[in-house]
């Protein structure tokens, strides 16, 4: 009786303490049943990284149904006309470590997610399929499912529950050091499923797999650099019991030695990129010869390792999705926050920024696979710091349309596990899952950000900012 009147409390007072202020709007502006035709447009084709100006593309039924050379289609006589000159259609972006419930103001203002305005945010910026490999959350695949037939309004989602970890290894970490103690009891069973033993690594996995998850996320790093993290044995283990039950492993990385450790367990992805240290020129070769697809996520722990220099200067997709009371609370950090062990971690952030471009870049040229993720949480924001990345990865040598490819093309077909996803693309039949921006985004990444119109499914998306002050 008392547990529960507590959880009930808790509850209360987290919706009432948490930032309440509204987010962007979206609604339906045309159904999937009224067809498109986007007239003159420059089309890109990821694949192929490929532009090819001057055409007429034909949405009917939530699919493309036809792609020709300007003035060669009829619009149909209910169609929605949209003129395109001087605008690229590519596929949806796809953000491949999104986090849908989770809070993203500072730490030091304790707030409740809002799982719907997050994915509000993401849609608005262009992002019409998210990868979450941490949700914390009861509801997470009754969201997935309410987002595939329409009822809720968001990307498509693919998910792979809570986080596994060790009993004290991130995330659980940040609730164990950082929560207020009257939540902590609460959160730290909720934040990540602790695993301590082979049967505790086959009871979780069965858990996830039976609940429908699309992955099984694992921790091999140390967060704060003194936490625990799982081992060799137990993270062959949750493999090997994922493997069995069909579904793909997953690992949060740190270090050189993290990624090897994973690779040797038999992950499918590595989530972050080595973040910590530059990776030995002599093992570079070693890891691209796993032939494991690889997550940089560079913004986020450029954005932790920003923190204590000034203010966010928020780029355009911030100014538009971000309440301005949140975009200033981040600076200048309280007198009395304590970040304890994490202070060393934050320090540690600061120092390689150009650690990781260095990575990424090497790892590029040797012919990795990168996916872009954004890891959305404090300071992080859904859908605007996927564009972040973006732009990182481009500053890592990247081209900028090898960069929409990483975001496009090349995690659909991960995520489908086929070479003809049914999103991602620009292919007659495929889903209408579409972004239409101004100018040339293959050669200037930043027009991703000049968004014209988001399609998802075939319906077109009005969007409306949040209001901020005129910068």
């Amino acid at each position: 009786m008392f547990r529960s009147a507590m959880v009930l409390c808790i509850t209360l007072c987290l919706t009432a303490c948490g930032n309440n202020t509204p987010g962007v709007a979206l609604q339906v502006q045309s159904s999937a049943d009224t067809p498109i035709l986007i007239r003159n447009v420059s089309v890109f084709y990821p694949s192929q990284l490929q532009l090819i100006p001057a055409q007429d593309v034909l949405i009917k039924d939530g699919k493309i149904h036809q792609i020709e050379t300007t003035d060669s289609l009829t619009a149909p006589i209910d169609a929605s006309i949209i003129e395109a000159q001087g605008q690229t259609l590519l596929p949806g972006l796809i953000d491949m470590h999104a986090h849908i419930n989770i809070p993203t103001g500072p730490p030091w203002e304790f707030a409740f997610p809002d799982p719907e305005a997050n994915l509000r945010a993401y849609l608005y910026a262009g992002v019409t399929t998210v990868f979450d490999p941490g949700d914390s959350s009861d509801d997470a695949y009754e969201r997935r499912a309410a987002t595939a037939d329409g009822s809720l309004l968001g990307p498509r989602i693919y998910t792979a529950g809570r986080i596994v970890t060790h009993p004290h290894g991130h995330p659980r970490t940040r609730i164990q050091e950082l929560a207020p103690w009257w939540i902590r009891w609460y959160l730290e069973p909720r934040i990540g499923s602790p695993v301590a033993n082979e049967n505790q690594a086959q009871a979780v996995v069965n858990d996830r797999a039976g609940a429908g998850a699309d992955a099984i996320k694992i921790v091999i790093d140390q967060i704060p650099l003194d936490a625990a993290s799982l081992n060799t044995e137990l993270s062959s283990a949750i493999v090997k019991q994922a493997t069995q039950r069909g579904l793909r492993a997953v690992a949060h990385i740190g270090t050189t030695s993290d990624a090897i450790a994973a690779a040797d367990a038999g992950v499918a992805m590595w989530i972050h990129g080595v973040y910590k240290e530059r990776i030995p020129d002599e093992l570079i070769s070693k890891l691209v010869a796993y032939n494991i697809p690889m997550i940089p996520t560079s913004e986020v722990f450029d954005r932790y390792g920003r923190t204590t220099l000034g203010p966010i200067t928020p780029t355009k997709l911030e100014r538009e999705t971000v309440p301005q009371s949140v975009l200033t609370s981040f600076y200048p950090l309280p007198a009395d926050f304590d970040p304890g062990p994490f202070r060393s971690w934050g320090e540690l952030m600061a120092s390689t920024i150009d650690v990781r471009r260095d990575n990424v870049a090497r790892l590029h040229q040797a012919g990795m696979l990168l996916f872009a993720g954004s890891d959305a949480q404090s300071g992080v924001f859904p859908g605007a710091s996927l564009h972040r990345e973006l732009n990182t990865l481009v500053s890592a040598g990247m081209s900028p349309a090898e960069v929409i490819r990483s975001a496009t093309s090349d995690p659909a077909q991960y995520l489908t596990q086929s070479m003809s996803p049914k999103f991602g693309v620009m292919r007659v039949g495929a889903q209408a899952d579409l972004l239409l921006v101004d100018g040339d985004p293959t050669q200037d990444i930043r027009q991703l950000a000049e968004i014209r119109e988001v399609i998802i499914g075939g319906r077109r998306i009005k969007r409306q900012a949040v209001t901020n002050p005129t910068p």
